[in-house]
């Protein structure tokens, strides 16, 4: 009996180094394991960075492709010929009638005499013989008069012709007259329809060549669209308060369809 209880003891023994053998061998074999997980979630994290930067990008570029679509869209819309006298959308900048402050020029006789007077009228190519995409120099010539920068010049700037009825200003934008708007003063359309005169009176010589657009402020904008194929880059837009006109101006896409004109520089 005693051999056999050491036998037993033996047997137990050796089989319960066996196990502890056994077990530490699957711990180490395991560590391999965890150190591979956590190399390939490193691995992922890292090809998964440049994958959200191409995002970044992307969505930077659509929302440019965006913006861009949307002036196409504005353009492609303002030169289709309206069949409808009230073509109703709603724009997002109020409308401005700024009052221009300028110094007087040094020579202000040297281009004259001016043509610009009180019958003076503006059509969708200018006003008298100043025409859109004239350079200034050749617009002062056909003035008669200097045209004075209203603030800084640059790309996009603002004039006002010196010896000319008051509320005249052009845009000059990339060096050529591009817009002439008409704040206050007796200048009218060939037609003409002046500040002061009734909503009634555009709607009544235009008709259907009338678009008209809501603005933020609560005016509206009456926006005359040529039939002629050879005027479909120009626009005569008639900005109306209180049912009569509050300032009108004329210019080619896009600035004319701006509110300063220069938002696109």
């Amino acid at each position: 009996m005693p051999i056999l209880v050491a036998v037993a003891l033996v047997i137990v023994v050796v089989g319960g180094v066996i196990w502890w053998l056994g077990r530490d061998t699957g711990d180490d074999g395991d560590a391999p394991a965890a150190d591979e997980t956590e190399e390939l979630s490193q691995d992922n994290e890292t090809d998964e960075a440049p994958a959200a930067d191409d995002d970044d990008d992307g969505s930077a570029e659509n929302a440019v492709e965006s913006g861009s679509a949307d002036d196409g869209s504005t353009e492609d819309g303002s030169t289709t010929t309206s069949t409808s006298a009230t073509t109703s959308t709603t724009t997002t900048v109020q409308a401005t009638t700024t009052t221009i402050t300028t110094v007087p020029p040094d020579n202000p006789e040297q281009f004259g005499p001016p043509t610009l007077s009180n019958r003076s009228t503006v059509s969708t190519v200018g006003l008298d013989e100043v025409h859109f995409g004239m350079t200034v120099a050749a617009a002062q010539q056909a003035a008669g008069t200097v045209l004075v920068p209203a603030g800084p010049t640059g790309a996009c700037y603002h004039v006002v012709p010196h010896d000319a009825p008051d509320g005249i200003v052009f845009l000059v934008h990339s060096g050529t007259i591009e817009r002439v708007d008409i704040n206050s003063g007796p200048i009218t359309t060939r037609s003409g329809v002046g500040v002061g005169s009734p909503e009634s009176m555009v709607t009544d010589l235009f008709g259907d060549r009338i678009e008209r657009e809501v603005r933020v402020d609560g005016t509206v904008d009456l926006v005359f669209v040529p039939r002629d194929a050879g005027d479909q880059d120009y626009r005569v837009v008639f900005n109306i308060s209180e049912g009569a006109v509050r300032a009108f101006k004329s210019g080619r896409l896009p600035m004319v369809m701006l509110d300063t004109g220069c938002e696109t520089s």
